[in-house]
């Protein structure tokens, strides 16, 4: 099995909740400062999040968010690398802390088996309550992968995990090969066996089925 990280990862920028964030004209500096801290938890913090968007447009609905995501760009070689890594029979899985409405867009365009990540809450009529949806801790991403592994009755050493930031180290620690992609920092770099920086995805498949000809991680 194969566990992405979505943002900067599959996702062709720093984050999907940065790409509103900038759309609206807002910033979130304090909030991550916060949260870094360990002064705010996840729910916290995406509510501090979501309260920026609706302060700039109060009746904000889900539509509006899918309108505003649409042009988010996608990394190259998304679809070769799951097709290869599918035809050598291993599972693909987006782990993200990210914005569920880009999470399952993604998934459904390339292939992917299944995923996971955050998003907002909304209600009958499609309007942001102000609330979070958490699925994915930022400090234990880790969590997830191993559930996806339950699932697929995958263990860890046949587990491989790519991401680039701080945050998806939880997601190495269950993992028996982990690639830092485009790392944006030397902490996750340094965590990782193997480092890739390239603009197509496609460039970690050597790292991954180089490993194991039987098709494992």
């Amino acid at each position: 099995m194969v566990a992405f990280d979505m943002d900067g990862v599959l996702v062709d920028y720093e984050s999907s909740w940065t790409w509103v964030h900038d759309h609206f004209g807002v910033k979130s500096e304090e909030s991550i400062k916060a949260f870094v801290r360990g002064e705010i938890d996840d729910m916290e913090f995406m509510r501090r999040d979501i309260a920026l968007w609706l302060g700039k447009k109060p009746n904000l609905c889900v539509s509006d968010i899918d309108a505003i995501l649409e042009p988010l760009p996608i990394v190259e070689g998304i679809q070769r690398t799951v097709d290869e890594l599918k035809w050598r029979g291993i599972k693909t899985v987006i782990v993200s802390g990210g914005l569920d409405v880009v999470a399952s867009r993604i998934a459904k365009r390339f292939g992917f088996d299944d995923w996971v990540a955050n998003g907002f809450a909304c209600d009958k009529a499609g309007k942001l309550t102000g609330e979070g949806v958490l699925r994915v801790e930022l400090s234990n991403k880790r969590h997830a992968v191993e559930k996806f592994s339950s699932i697929y009755g995958v263990d860890r050493e046949n587990i491989c995990s790519i991401g680039n930031s701080f945050i998806d180290v939880s997601m190495f620690e269950a993992s028996g090969l982990r690639i830092a992609f485009n790392p944006i920092d030397e902490y996750v770099a340094h965590r990782a066996n193997f480092v890739v920086r390239s603009n197509d995805l496609s460039d970690v498949l050597p790292y991954i089925v180089g490993q194991n000809h039987d098709s494992k991680c």
